[in-house]
């Protein structure tokens, strides 16, 4: 898809290579220089290659990006694709770059325009945003970033001049309010108190006698009327912050208003002239705290103010208010869950434990900065020094640490509340509904703690995968299939069919491995590994102990237990509650007790069958036995596979292979091929104790008969010969009545009634009578 890019890029694009990485749990581009392998530096156009260079080594990399420098600018719209779609906002944007090149993002959910600006151009950041919504603009001088490049063109075209289209971006995307510093009387200002605080300060001021004289119309000292008006104006433009309606609103109800104050002077009238004059000559003006003149009061900002939080009706300035003002504003982001005693956290898509309620901390900080910035916005003087009093009290870590516990009462979520839709898996760039095939953004209220790294891709292909999954299965294309459905099946967390599967090579190198490390790697944390010692058969049990091994495995879908040892014994139990829809209750180390419903599928990849004493697992169909049976030897094998396997966009495409799978397994349900059946039924043969007891020990025939005693002690020794554990004397009756009679009776030969094996005789008496 490089091919697309315009040749401009091609040849004088300073470019390197980035990879998706986690930084401070953010999923962050970093870029690389493909030569040295380190990292690329913005500010080091020497860390930079050529386009050429870049795309040659961009298979071992997340993609490729260029250096944002001399002319060019790029533009980001974000979030403006649903469904294949251009949302209207950015249609109208993409329309005025009709002649540049455009292309889709590497989440498929935005756009990004690349164009030039004239020479000498300067971006004047204080006059336009840089980021403003959903628009973000990349240009040399302003900005110090590289952007990346997916060739995946949306409108093909070299890149060109758009002055004009950018110029229009700007006035109706992106223009700022002037910043608080510029004192310019044609402008509005905002003022911090009302019209009766600015005459209390104003008053009771070092030069309050002066301002009520004025007030009073005592212009003594004023060589004019006029100079008195001046006076009484600048006076006003320090209390209002330079709000010219609110001085004239003031100077209108003080004695010095006279009818002049409205006569025209030219284009304007005597009092406005004399207002702007006024706050144009100010230095400066009150402000109730010292703030940063540039501080952008942001979106969060602006959120706490519709909350309200001086309401002392809604939120009591107390250690209550504070818990339920701080639960209130941050609930879409932070929710406290009983049963894990902690503070859940949404961020980059997905719910996670805030283990140590550091970020709980971090937002109650966060909250206390906004709250002292909210307080200026209070008219009201005396209601802003109480409120500034009682924001300042947010600044105290003991307080703050009242405020958590205080909190956690509101808005708790239970942990079963999450991850409770079983048809939603959650990619790195967005949500796929599995039930209606949706692709829509990530969203907190849809309650995911889980998430896979791989973005989500509908184009995504990999040849590769798909020989790979065609060599391993021995050409067998049912076979093939099958193990498609299998795996697609632990996309979602419906778990109507319930089996586990066991993948058999009784050879090593048949490829198993690396299929199960490679899709476990999709599922991300919807994912695990568990230990065989999860499924198997203990000696002893202690139910007060923490079950974290299944705790675990809770909200998870696709469960991995690689290579169980030769002894493994089988909990025939566990794996019928684990694989049915059973409610399954766990806890972890230090926490509460809590139930669930499984949403795993076991996998179970060996060369070695685990012992199974309870044939009930094969009577309700638990087992699937997927052979692989192709073994490869030295010169077939492929060392690089694990690595090709796990780039970012093989990634992508084994996923589609997987609902691929998914989607056949609705479609057309859960068709075992011959290959399989044979497979199970010959493990459930291998498996029955009791038949191979009969087949090697007993003869059939209609008129024999044997004491069960008798039967029972050739059964011991036939254990210990065979390596096998030999049941209870009642479990053995109870295995054979299944499949022959079992009766008390008078034995033939005489003697009293005693249980006896009908139609049946050891071999060993066989062959001496």
């Amino acid at each position: 898809m490089y091919d697309n890019l315009p040749q401009l890029i091609k040849d004088t694009g300073q470019c390197c290579v980035w990879n998706l990485e986690k930084r401070k749990g953010r999923n962050t581009k970093v870029p690389y220089n493909p030569i040295t392998g380190r990292h690329a530096y913005v500010d080091n156009p020497e860390t930079f290659v050529d386009f050429e260079t870049a795309v040659n080594a961009v298979s071992n990399y997340s993609g490729i990006g260029i250096r944002v420098n001399g002319r060019i600018i790029a533009i980001d719209l974000d979030h403006c694709i649903e469904n294949g779609q251009l949302l209207s906002w950015s249609k109208e944007i993409v329309e005025q770059f009709n002649n540049t090149y455009i292309e889709i993002s590497p989440s498929v959910t935005g756009i990004r325009i690349l164009a030039l600006m004239p020479e000498g151009y300067t971006y004047d950041s204080s006059t336009f945003y840089i980021k403003k919504g959903n628009v973000e603009v990349y240009v040399a001088g302003a900005t110090n970033r590289f952007v990346t490049l997916t060739g995946n063109a949306y409108q093909h075209s070299d890149v060109t001049e758009q002055a004009d289209a950018m110029q229009w971006l700007l006035d109706t995307h992106m223009k700022r309010k002037q910043p608080l510093k510029m004192i310019n009387p044609n402008l509005e200002r905002d003022s911090y108190l009302s019209d009766e605080s600015v005459l209390e300060k104003a008053m009771k001021a070092a030069n309050g006698e002066k301002f009520k004289k004025l007030w009073n119309a005592d212009t003594t000292g004023y060589s004019s009327h006029s100079e008195a008006d001046a006076a009484l104006c600048s006076m006003l433009a320090f209390y209002c912050n330079g709000n010219m309606k609110q001085v004239d609103r003031l100077f209108r109800q003080s004695a010095l208003y006279r009818d002049k104050w409205d006569e025209q002077r030219g284009a304007d009238t005597y009092g406005n002239l004399t207002i702007m004059k006024a706050v144009g000559n100010m230095k400066n003006f009150y402000q109730p705290i010292k703030i940063n003149p540039n501080t952008d009061f942001n979106d969060e900002l602006q959120r706490l103010v519709t909350h309200n939080p001086s309401d002392t009706l809604k939120y009591p300035w107390t250690d209550i208010g504070a818990g339920k003002l701080f639960a209130d504003f941050y609930k879409e982001v932070l929710r406290y869950v009983p049963e894990r005693r902690n503070w859940f956290c949404y961020e980059d898509g997905a719910w996670s434990m805030d283990t140590g309620g550091l970020k709980a901390m971090r937002y109650c900080m966060e909250l206390a900065n906004f709250l002292h910035l909210y307080a200026l916005e209070i008219k009201d003087e005396h209601q802003r020094k109480s409120y500034m009093d009682y924001s300042k009290r947010w600044q105290t870590h003991g307080y703050r640490v009242n405020v958590l516990k205080d909190a956690q009462v509101h808005h708790p979520i239970s942990f079963l509340e999450f991850d409770k839709d079983p048809y939603i898996f959650n990619c790195s760039n967005g949500t796929l509904h599995l039930d209606s095939g949706k692709f829509t953004e990530h969203c907190s209220s849809d309650l995911l703690t889980k998430i896979s790294a791989v973005a989500y891709d509908p184009l995504a292909h990999s040849e590769r995968w798909d020989n790979f999954i065609t060599e391993i299965m021995s050409n067998d294309q049912d076979r093939a299939l099958f193990l498609q459905k299998v795996l697609g099946y632990a996309l979602s967390g419906d778990t109507r069919h319930e089996y586990m599967s066991i993948l058999y090579g009784a050879t090593t190198r048949n490829g198993k491995g690396t299929l199960c490390e490679s899709v476990l790697k999709v599922f991300g944390s919807y994912g695990c590994t568990a230990r065989p010692e999860t499924i198997a058969q203990k000696n002893s049990t202690n139910s007060s102990q923490p079950s974290e091994d299944v705790a675990r495995l809770a909200g998870v879908r696709f469960v991995n237990i690689a290579e169980p040892g030769k002894s493994l014994v089988l909990n025939a139990a566990l794996v019928k509650n684990m694989t049915g829809n059973d409610t399954i209750n766990a806890r972890f180390l230090h926490e509460n007790s809590f139930d669930f419903s499984p949403q795993f599928k076991l996998y179970i990849n060996t060369n070695y069958l685990p012992v199974v004493n309870d044939m009930t697992v094969f009577a309700s169909g638990r087992v699937i036995i997927i052979p692989f049976e192709r073994h490869f030897d030295e010169s077939e094998q492929d060392k690089g596979l694990k690595r090709e396997f796990i780039k970012p966009q093989v990634q992508s495409a084994i996923l589609n292979w997987l609902l691929k799978g998914y989607e056949q397994l609705q479609l057309h349900g859960l068709h075992m091929p011959q290959s399989v059946i044979n497979a199970t039924g010959q493990y459930e043969h291998d498996s029955n104790k009791t038949l191979l007891f009969i087949e090697d020990c007993l003869g059939e025939g209609a008129d024999y008969e044997e004491r069960t005693s008798q039967v029972y002690n050739r059964y011991k020794s036939w254990c210990m010969e065979n390596g096998q554990y030999a049941e209870s004397m009642k479990n053995f009756k109870q295995s054979l009545s299944a499949v022959m009679e079992v009766k008390r009776k008078r034995p033939k030969s005489g003697g009293e009634k005693t249980t006896m094996v009908v139609g049946y005789r050891l071999i060993s008496d066989f062959l001496r009578g």
